[in-house]
C-alpha cells in the first residue's frame, strides 16, 4: 500500500496526507496537493511521484531547496521514516512496506555516446505467456540492441530497477505479481522522452509485455518476459 507523510511544524503535528495520487505536488500556491503557506516555501516547491509502494521525491527548482534528513536533493527516493523539509516545515514519510535499500532498487546502464539507431525486432511475435507467471517474471530480462552495449543483457529478478545514467537515473521497472511496470523518473525533460514501441509514456506506468521496445534518448532496449 502506498505511504504517508506526517506533516509537522516546530515538532506540533499539523495533518497526515496519505500518498494515493501518482504525482503529488507540495507548494504555497493553492492548487498543490500538499499547500504549506509560508513565505519560505516556493510557488511548486516540489513533487512526488508515487509508483505501487514507492515514492519518489523530486524538488521543482525551488528557491531554498528540498532537503531529506538535512541534505539537499534533486531527486530521492523515499525511505520508510525519512524527514523531508520543506522551509521551517517536516514531512516524516512512512511506509513500513518500503524496507528496501537504495542497492536494492538501484541497476544502471549508462548510455554511451554517439549511439546509432538500429532496427528493432519484429513486434508481431506473439506473446509467450505460460502458466507460471512467476517463474516467468524471475526470468524476464533486457537486452541492449543498439549502440556499443548492443547485445548486453540485463536479468530483472530485483524487486524495483532503476535506468539512466550514473546519478541521474529516469526510469523505473517495478515487479509485481501481475507483471513488470515501467515509469518515467524524468517527466520535465523532454531530452530524456521515454518510449514503448514508439508511443510516449508520459505520466503513466506502463505494463510491459514480451518483444516490448523500450527507448530512452536514442537507446534501445527489448523487454523479453520468458524464453
Amino acid at each position: 500500500m502506498p505511504g504517508k507523510l506526517e506533516f509537522s511544524f516546530n515538532s506540533n503535528r499539523l495533518d497526515d496526507f496519505v500518498l494515493d495520487k501518482e504525482i503529488m505536488t507540495i507548494g504555497r500556491k493553492d492548487d498543490n496537493d500538499i499547500r504549506i503557506d509560508n513565505l519560505a516555501v516556493s510557488g511548486h516547491h516540489a513533487k512526488l511521484l508515487t509508483i505501487f509502494d514507492d515514492s519518489f521525491l523530486e524538488d521543482l527548482d525551488s528557491t531554498n531547496g528540498t532537503y531529506v534528513n538535512r541534505r539537499p536533493i534533486t531527486k530521492y527516493p523515499l525511505k520508510n521514516g525519512d524527514v523531508i523539509v520543506i522551509g521551517k516545515h517536516e514531512l516524516r514519510y512512512i511506509n513500513e512496506s518500503n524496507s528496501a535499500s537504495d542497492d536494492d532498487k538501484t541497476v544502471l546502464i549508462r548510455r554511451q555516446p554517439g549511439l546509432s539507431t538500429a532496427p528493432g525486432p519484429d513486434l508481431n511475435v506473439p506473446i509467450n505467456m505460460p502458466g507460471n507467471i512467476a517463474a516467468d517474471l524471475n526470468a524476464a530480462k533486457l537486452q541492449i540492441l543498439n549502440g556499443k552495449g548492443a547485445g548486453k543483457e540485463l536479468a530483472l529478478q530485483k524487486p524495483s530497477v532503476r535506468l539512466g545514467k550514473s546519478g541521474a537515473e529516469i526510469v523505473q521497472i517495478n515487479k509485481r505479481p501481475d507483471g513488470h511496470f515501467i515509469v518515467s523518473l524524468d517527466q520535465e525533460n523532454k531530452k530524456t522522452l521515454l518510449m514503448i514501441n514508439g508511443e510516449a509514456v508520459g505520466a503513466r506506468a506502463v505494463k510491459l509485455n514480451n518483444h516490448d521496445v523500450i527507448e530512452i534518448n536514442k537507446l534501445k532496449i527489448e523487454y523479453y518476459l520468458a524464453l
